[in-house]
Protein backbone atom coordinates (compact mmCIF):
# COMPACT_ATOMS: atom_id res chain seq x y z
CA UNK A 1 0.00 0.00 0.00
CA UNK A 2 1.39 3.36 -0.90
CA UNK A 3 2.75 5.75 1.82
CA UNK A 4 -0.30 8.08 2.42
CA UNK A 5 -0.60 11.65 1.79
CA UNK A 6 -1.59 13.37 4.88
CA UNK A 7 -3.94 15.78 3.31
CA UNK A 8 -6.19 12.31 2.46
CA UNK A 9 -5.81 13.80 -1.16
CA UNK A 10 -3.32 13.15 -4.53
CA UNK A 11 -3.86 14.53 -7.70
CA UNK A 12 -4.31 13.71 -10.63
CA UNK A 13 -0.27 12.54 -11.57
CA UNK A 14 0.14 10.85 -7.99
CA UNK A 15 -2.13 8.62 -8.16
CA UNK A 16 -2.40 7.58 -12.07
CA UNK A 17 1.43 6.69 -10.97
CA UNK A 18 0.61 4.78 -7.99
CA UNK A 19 -2.27 2.78 -10.05
CA UNK A 20 -0.02 2.77 -13.01
CA UNK A 21 -3.02 3.66 -15.30
CA UNK A 22 -3.54 6.38 -17.60
CA UNK A 23 -5.11 9.40 -16.58
CA UNK A 24 -8.35 8.30 -19.06
CA UNK A 25 -8.24 5.21 -17.14
CA UNK A 26 -8.18 7.26 -13.61
CA UNK A 27 -11.52 9.22 -15.11
CA UNK A 28 -12.97 5.88 -15.44
CA UNK A 29 -12.44 4.65 -11.91
CA UNK A 30 -14.23 8.35 -10.53
CA UNK A 31 -17.10 7.67 -12.93
CA UNK A 32 -17.76 4.23 -11.90
CA UNK A 33 -17.78 5.21 -8.09
CA UNK A 34 -14.17 3.49 -7.32
CA UNK A 35 -12.69 6.89 -6.27
CA UNK A 36 -13.52 10.07 -5.07
CA UNK A 37 -12.65 13.30 -6.23
CA UNK A 38 -12.95 17.30 -4.74
CA UNK A 39 -12.09 20.24 -6.43
CA UNK A 40 -8.86 21.46 -5.61
CA UNK A 41 -8.51 24.54 -3.65
CA UNK A 42 -7.49 27.67 -5.61
CA UNK A 43 -7.58 25.97 -9.33
CA UNK A 44 -10.99 24.90 -10.33
CA UNK A 45 -9.94 23.43 -13.61
CA UNK A 46 -8.16 20.56 -11.47
CA UNK A 47 -9.42 17.88 -8.86
CA UNK A 48 -7.96 16.08 -5.92
CA UNK A 49 -8.08 12.24 -5.62
CA UNK A 50 -9.34 10.43 -2.54
CA UNK A 51 -5.91 8.84 -1.10
CA UNK A 52 -7.63 6.09 0.91
CA UNK A 53 -9.58 5.25 -2.59
CA UNK A 54 -6.69 4.67 -4.41
CA UNK A 55 -4.83 2.64 -2.03
CA UNK A 56 -7.69 0.34 -1.87
CA UNK A 57 -7.51 -0.30 -5.83
CA UNK A 58 -3.69 -0.64 -5.82
CA UNK A 59 -4.23 -3.06 -2.93
CA UNK A 60 -6.94 -4.84 -4.74
CA UNK A 61 -4.22 -5.23 -8.07
CA UNK A 62 -1.27 -6.12 -6.01
CA UNK A 63 -2.71 -8.78 -3.48
CA UNK A 64 -6.05 -9.95 -5.06
CA UNK A 65 -4.06 -12.55 -7.33
CA UNK A 66 -1.64 -13.35 -4.78
CA UNK A 67 -3.17 -14.79 -1.03
CA UNK A 68 0.40 -14.58 0.33
CA UNK A 69 0.68 -11.18 -0.04
CA UNK A 70 -2.77 -10.25 1.24
CA UNK A 71 -1.91 -12.51 4.40
CA UNK A 72 1.81 -10.56 4.82
CA UNK A 73 -0.55 -7.22 4.70
CA UNK A 74 -3.68 -8.19 6.30
CA UNK A 75 -2.88 -6.32 9.54
CA UNK A 76 -2.39 -2.87 7.28
CA UNK A 77 -4.53 -0.16 7.95
CA UNK A 78 -8.24 0.00 6.60
CA UNK A 79 -8.17 -3.79 4.73
CA UNK A 80 -11.20 -5.00 6.97
CA UNK A 81 -9.86 -8.76 9.19
CA UNK A 82 -13.33 -9.11 10.86
CA UNK A 83 -16.53 -9.37 10.13
CA UNK A 84 -18.63 -6.87 12.91
CA UNK A 85 -22.51 -5.59 13.01
CA UNK A 86 -22.14 -2.99 15.25
CA UNK A 87 -20.96 -0.40 13.00
CA UNK A 88 -20.07 0.51 9.74
CA UNK A 89 -18.67 3.10 7.99
CA UNK A 90 -19.58 3.81 4.23
CA UNK A 91 -19.97 6.72 1.49
CA UNK A 92 -19.56 9.07 4.79
CA UNK A 93 -21.85 7.40 6.98
CA UNK A 94 -21.73 6.22 10.18
CA UNK A 95 -23.98 3.62 11.22
CA UNK A 96 -24.59 1.95 14.84
CA UNK A 97 -26.23 -1.33 13.75
CA UNK A 98 -27.51 -0.05 10.53
CA UNK A 99 -28.88 3.16 12.13
CA UNK A 100 -27.36 6.82 11.17
CA UNK A 101 -25.54 8.32 13.74
CA UNK A 102 -26.42 11.99 12.72
CA UNK A 103 -30.65 10.90 13.34
CA UNK A 104 -29.23 9.13 17.16
CA UNK A 105 -27.53 12.19 18.03
CA UNK A 106 -30.89 14.00 17.49
CA UNK A 107 -32.46 12.37 20.20
CA UNK A 108 -30.88 8.63 21.92
CA UNK A 109 -28.81 8.71 25.55
CA UNK A 110 -25.76 6.44 26.02
CA UNK A 111 -27.77 4.03 27.76
CA UNK A 112 -29.95 3.96 24.59
CA UNK A 113 -26.76 3.26 22.48
CA UNK A 114 -25.74 1.05 24.92
CA UNK A 115 -28.71 -0.98 24.66
CA UNK A 116 -28.59 -1.21 20.44
CA UNK A 117 -24.43 -1.90 20.37
CA UNK A 118 -25.06 -4.52 22.90
CA UNK A 119 -27.93 -5.72 21.53
CA UNK A 120 -29.69 -5.94 24.70
CA UNK A 121 -33.14 -7.54 25.30
CA UNK A 122 -33.78 -5.51 28.04
CA UNK A 123 -32.66 -2.06 29.93
CA UNK A 124 -29.83 -3.09 31.33
CA UNK A 125 -28.81 -0.03 33.08
CA UNK A 126 -32.49 0.04 35.23
CA UNK A 127 -31.30 -1.81 37.57
CA UNK A 128 -27.29 -2.12 37.88
CA UNK A 129 -25.74 -0.35 40.51
CA UNK A 130 -22.32 1.07 40.89
CA UNK A 131 -20.70 2.03 44.16
CA UNK A 132 -16.78 3.45 44.05
CA UNK A 133 -17.09 3.33 47.66
CA UNK A 134 -17.85 -0.34 47.94
CA UNK A 135 -14.83 -0.83 45.72
CA UNK A 136 -11.76 -2.42 47.96
CA UNK A 137 -8.95 0.13 47.31
CA UNK A 138 -10.73 2.70 45.58
CA UNK A 139 -10.33 5.18 47.68
CA UNK A 140 -6.46 5.28 48.41
CA UNK A 141 -5.35 4.67 44.62
CA UNK A 142 -8.01 7.54 43.69
CA UNK A 143 -5.80 10.06 46.15
CA UNK A 144 -2.43 8.44 44.94
CA UNK A 145 -3.80 9.38 41.37
CA UNK A 146 -5.60 12.41 41.97
CA UNK A 147 -3.50 14.71 39.90
CA UNK A 148 -2.89 11.86 36.60
CA UNK A 149 -4.30 12.28 33.70
CA UNK A 150 -8.00 11.10 33.18
CA UNK A 151 -6.81 7.97 31.09
CA UNK A 152 -4.39 7.14 33.81
CA UNK A 153 -6.75 7.17 36.38
CA UNK A 154 -9.47 4.99 34.62
CA UNK A 155 -6.18 2.16 33.90
CA UNK A 156 -5.79 2.10 37.82
CA UNK A 157 -8.86 2.44 39.10
CA UNK A 158 -10.43 -0.06 36.49
CA UNK A 159 -7.59 -2.62 37.85
CA UNK A 160 -9.30 -2.72 40.93
CA UNK A 161 -12.69 -4.08 39.43
CA UNK A 162 -13.31 -7.27 40.19
CA UNK A 163 -13.13 -9.56 37.03
CA UNK A 164 -15.23 -12.52 38.23
CA UNK A 165 -18.64 -10.02 37.57
CA UNK A 166 -17.79 -9.48 33.61
CA UNK A 167 -17.01 -13.55 33.89
CA UNK A 168 -17.33 -15.33 29.96
CA UNK A 169 -19.01 -17.84 31.99
CA UNK A 170 -22.10 -15.68 33.90
CA UNK A 171 -25.26 -15.98 32.15
CA UNK A 172 -25.71 -12.93 30.03
CA UNK A 173 -28.05 -10.36 31.97
CA UNK A 174 -25.18 -10.64 35.04
CA UNK A 175 -22.78 -9.87 32.62
CA UNK A 176 -24.50 -7.28 31.27
CA UNK A 177 -24.92 -5.63 34.92
CA UNK A 178 -21.34 -5.80 35.29
CA UNK A 179 -20.82 -4.35 32.04
CA UNK A 180 -22.89 -0.98 33.31
CA UNK A 181 -20.58 -0.85 36.53
CA UNK A 182 -17.63 -0.98 34.69
CA UNK A 183 -19.04 1.94 32.61
CA UNK A 184 -20.14 3.86 35.58
CA UNK A 185 -16.70 3.02 37.19
CA UNK A 186 -14.93 4.92 34.38
CA UNK A 187 -17.08 7.48 34.24
CA UNK A 188 -16.19 7.91 38.31
CA UNK A 189 -12.32 7.52 37.39
CA UNK A 190 -12.08 10.02 34.92
CA UNK A 191 -14.88 12.49 35.73
CA UNK A 192 -15.73 12.51 39.22
CA UNK A 193 -16.34 9.71 42.15
CA UNK A 194 -19.49 11.75 43.45
CA UNK A 195 -20.79 11.19 39.98
CA UNK A 196 -24.53 10.67 40.34
CA UNK A 197 -24.27 7.37 37.90
CA UNK A 198 -28.09 6.48 38.63
CA UNK A 199 -28.86 9.58 36.66
CA UNK A 200 -28.24 8.95 32.59
CA UNK A 201 -24.57 10.00 32.13
CA UNK A 202 -24.83 12.95 30.26
CA UNK A 203 -27.04 14.46 32.97
CA UNK A 204 -24.82 13.12 35.76
CA UNK A 205 -21.88 14.81 33.97
CA UNK A 206 -23.21 18.42 32.98
CA UNK A 207 -24.18 18.38 36.84
CA UNK A 208 -20.80 17.38 38.03
CA UNK A 209 -19.34 19.85 35.72
CA UNK A 210 -21.78 22.74 36.67
CA UNK A 211 -22.45 23.19 33.36
CA UNK A 212 -26.28 22.35 32.59
CA UNK A 213 -25.93 24.54 29.55
CA UNK A 214 -23.97 22.20 27.85
CA UNK A 215 -25.94 19.03 29.08
CA UNK A 216 -27.32 18.40 25.21
CA UNK A 217 -24.22 18.59 23.70
CA UNK A 218 -22.60 16.16 26.37
CA UNK A 219 -24.98 13.74 25.36
CA UNK A 220 -24.36 14.26 21.64
CA UNK A 221 -21.14 13.30 22.27
CA UNK A 222 -21.43 10.66 23.97
CA UNK A 223 -23.71 9.18 21.41
CA UNK A 224 -21.48 10.18 18.34
CA UNK A 225 -18.01 8.93 19.48
CA UNK A 226 -19.52 5.20 21.21
CA UNK A 227 -18.14 3.32 17.92
CA UNK A 228 -15.93 3.64 15.58
CA UNK A 229 -15.40 -0.19 13.19
CA UNK A 230 -12.61 -1.72 14.08
CA UNK A 231 -9.91 0.66 14.92
CA UNK A 232 -6.85 -0.49 16.81
CA UNK A 233 -8.34 -0.15 20.04
CA UNK A 234 -11.05 -2.02 19.61
CA UNK A 235 -8.98 -4.51 17.69
CA UNK A 236 -7.31 -4.79 20.92
CA UNK A 237 -10.45 -5.61 22.98
CA UNK A 238 -11.56 -8.00 20.53
CA UNK A 239 -8.10 -9.90 20.51
CA UNK A 240 -8.20 -10.11 24.55
CA UNK A 241 -12.01 -11.07 24.43
CA UNK A 242 -11.47 -13.92 22.37
CA UNK A 243 -9.85 -15.89 24.43
CA UNK A 244 -12.97 -15.61 26.48
CA UNK A 245 -11.55 -12.89 29.03
CA UNK A 246 -14.00 -10.84 31.53
CA UNK A 247 -15.24 -7.63 30.44
CA UNK A 248 -12.66 -6.20 32.73
CA UNK A 249 -9.82 -7.34 30.94
CA UNK A 250 -10.83 -6.24 27.50
CA UNK A 251 -12.25 -2.79 28.55
CA UNK A 252 -8.19 -1.98 29.95
CA UNK A 253 -6.79 -3.83 26.76
CA UNK A 254 -8.97 -1.17 25.07
CA UNK A 255 -7.69 1.86 27.24
CA UNK A 256 -4.25 0.68 26.54
CA UNK A 257 -4.42 1.31 23.04
CA UNK A 258 -6.29 4.78 23.74
CA UNK A 259 -3.79 5.68 25.64
CA UNK A 260 -0.89 5.87 22.77
CA UNK A 261 -0.08 8.35 20.88
CA UNK A 262 -2.68 8.44 17.88
CA UNK A 263 -5.36 9.13 20.22
CA UNK A 264 -4.53 11.26 23.54
CA UNK A 265 -2.32 13.16 21.73
CA UNK A 266 -4.27 13.74 19.12
CA UNK A 267 -6.27 16.25 21.23
CA UNK A 268 -3.28 17.68 22.55
CA UNK A 269 -2.17 18.66 19.17
CA UNK A 270 -5.52 20.06 18.57
CA UNK A 271 -5.15 22.56 21.67
CA UNK A 272 -1.63 23.60 20.85
CA UNK A 273 -2.80 24.51 17.51
CA UNK A 274 -6.12 26.54 18.59
CA UNK A 275 -3.65 28.30 21.03
CA UNK A 276 -1.15 29.10 18.40
CA UNK A 277 -4.03 30.15 15.75
CA UNK A 278 -5.35 32.74 18.56
CA UNK A 279 -1.81 34.11 18.67
CA UNK A 280 -1.12 34.65 15.15
CA UNK A 281 -1.33 38.01 13.18
CA UNK A 282 -1.70 36.41 9.89
CA UNK A 283 -4.08 33.43 10.42
CA UNK A 284 -3.77 32.57 6.38
CA UNK A 285 0.45 32.34 6.27
CA UNK A 286 0.06 30.56 9.76
CA UNK A 287 -1.82 28.00 7.66
CA UNK A 288 -0.01 28.10 5.10
CA UNK A 289 3.18 27.03 7.21
CA UNK A 290 1.56 24.62 9.37
CA UNK A 291 0.66 22.40 6.04
CA UNK A 292 3.83 22.87 4.45
CA UNK A 293 5.86 22.29 7.83
CA UNK A 294 4.42 18.26 7.82
CA UNK A 295 1.33 18.46 5.38
CA UNK A 296 -1.12 17.72 8.11
CA UNK A 297 -3.06 20.23 10.37
CA UNK A 298 -4.35 18.72 13.94
CA UNK A 299 -7.71 18.61 14.30
CA UNK A 300 -8.54 18.16 10.59
CA UNK A 301 -9.55 15.44 8.30
CA UNK A 302 -10.30 12.10 8.72
CA UNK A 303 -9.37 9.51 5.69
CA UNK A 304 -12.64 7.67 6.27
CA UNK A 305 -14.45 10.80 5.84
CA UNK A 306 -12.83 12.69 2.78
CA UNK A 307 -15.98 15.10 2.79
CA UNK A 308 -16.12 15.60 6.24
CA UNK A 309 -16.51 14.18 9.91
CA UNK A 310 -20.33 13.17 10.11
CA UNK A 311 -19.20 13.20 13.78
CA UNK A 312 -18.15 17.19 14.02
CA UNK A 313 -20.48 17.68 12.06
CA UNK A 314 -23.13 16.67 14.50
CA UNK A 315 -21.60 18.06 17.40
CA UNK A 316 -20.35 21.21 16.08
CA UNK A 317 -23.87 22.46 14.89
CA UNK A 318 -24.84 22.68 19.22
CA UNK A 319 -21.34 24.34 20.17
CA UNK A 320 -20.69 27.56 20.68
CA UNK A 321 -17.48 28.29 18.14
CA UNK A 322 -14.84 31.28 19.80
CA UNK A 323 -14.64 33.55 17.25
CA UNK A 324 -10.78 32.86 16.29
CA UNK A 325 -11.47 29.45 15.94
CA UNK A 326 -14.29 30.34 13.88
CA UNK A 327 -12.08 32.09 11.57
CA UNK A 328 -8.94 29.04 11.90
CA UNK A 329 -11.86 26.48 10.42
CA UNK A 330 -12.81 29.55 7.38
CA UNK A 331 -9.02 29.93 6.50
CA UNK A 332 -8.51 26.29 6.53
CA UNK A 333 -11.75 25.21 4.39
CA UNK A 334 -10.55 27.94 1.82
CA UNK A 335 -6.75 27.05 1.60
CA UNK A 336 -6.89 23.81 1.50
CA UNK A 337 -10.25 22.43 1.23
CA UNK A 338 -10.19 20.31 5.09
CA UNK A 339 -12.93 20.33 7.35
CA UNK A 340 -12.86 19.69 11.09
CA UNK A 341 -12.66 16.07 12.58
CA UNK A 342 -14.37 14.62 15.36
CA UNK A 343 -11.10 15.70 18.20
CA UNK A 344 -11.31 19.36 16.93
CA UNK A 345 -15.17 19.32 17.77
CA UNK A 346 -14.48 17.54 21.02
CA UNK A 347 -11.63 20.29 22.12
CA UNK A 348 -13.91 23.17 20.58
CA UNK A 349 -16.93 22.08 23.47
CA UNK A 350 -13.82 22.08 25.95
CA UNK A 351 -13.65 25.37 25.13
CA UNK A 352 -16.55 27.08 24.22
CA UNK A 353 -18.49 26.11 27.81
CA UNK A 354 -15.36 26.29 29.90
CA UNK A 355 -14.80 23.15 30.87
CA UNK A 356 -11.16 22.73 31.20
CA UNK A 357 -8.92 20.74 29.40
CA UNK A 358 -8.59 16.13 29.48
CA UNK A 359 -12.40 16.93 28.76
CA UNK A 360 -12.53 16.14 25.71
CA UNK A 361 -10.41 12.95 26.76
CA UNK A 362 -13.03 12.00 29.49
CA UNK A 363 -16.00 12.04 26.86
CA UNK A 364 -14.49 10.54 23.98
CA UNK A 365 -13.03 7.40 26.51
CA UNK A 366 -16.48 7.48 28.58
CA UNK A 367 -18.29 6.88 25.24
CA UNK A 368 -16.08 4.16 23.61
CA UNK A 369 -16.47 1.95 26.04
CA UNK A 370 -19.84 1.22 25.41
CA UNK A 371 -18.28 -0.17 21.77
CA UNK A 372 -15.97 -1.75 23.52
CA UNK A 373 -17.47 -3.70 25.80
CA UNK A 374 -19.65 -4.48 22.40
CA UNK A 375 -17.21 -5.75 20.48
CA UNK A 376 -15.90 -8.08 23.30
CA UNK A 377 -19.32 -9.06 23.66
CA UNK A 378 -19.51 -9.83 19.80
CA UNK A 379 -15.89 -11.67 19.42
CA UNK A 380 -16.77 -13.98 22.23
CA UNK A 381 -20.52 -15.07 20.52
CA UNK A 382 -18.43 -15.67 17.45
CA UNK A 383 -16.32 -18.21 18.96
CA UNK A 384 -13.31 -17.35 17.15
CA UNK A 385 -9.80 -16.75 17.99
CA UNK A 386 -7.65 -14.26 17.02
CA UNK A 387 -4.07 -15.56 16.35
CA UNK A 388 -1.96 -14.54 13.38
CA UNK A 389 0.85 -16.56 11.84
CA UNK A 390 4.52 -14.40 11.81
CA UNK A 391 6.21 -14.68 8.62
CA UNK A 392 9.22 -12.07 7.71
CA UNK A 393 9.17 -9.54 5.66
CA UNK A 394 12.39 -10.92 3.86
CA UNK A 395 10.76 -13.88 2.48
CA UNK A 396 9.89 -14.02 -0.90
CA UNK A 397 6.02 -14.13 -0.84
Amino acid sequence: MSQENPHGFVDAASASASLSVSRSTLYAYVSRGLIRSVPQPGNSRARLYVQADVDRLVWRKNHARRPSAAVATALDWGLPILETHISQIEKGRLTYRGRDITALAGHASLEDVAVLLWDAHAAPFDKAHFDPALVPGWAGTARIKANAPPVDRALALLALMDPSASSARRPENERLAAAVCLVRALACAMASAKLDVTKNLHDALAETWQRPDAREVIRRILVCCADHELNAASFAVRVVASMDADLTSALLAGLGAFRGLEHVTAFKDVRVLLEEAAATDDLEDFVRQRTGKNGALPGFFHRLYPEGDPRAAAIMAHVPVPPATAKLIDSVARLTGLRPNVELALVITETGYGLGQEVAETLFTISRSIGWIAHAIEQQKSGIRIRPRACSRATEL
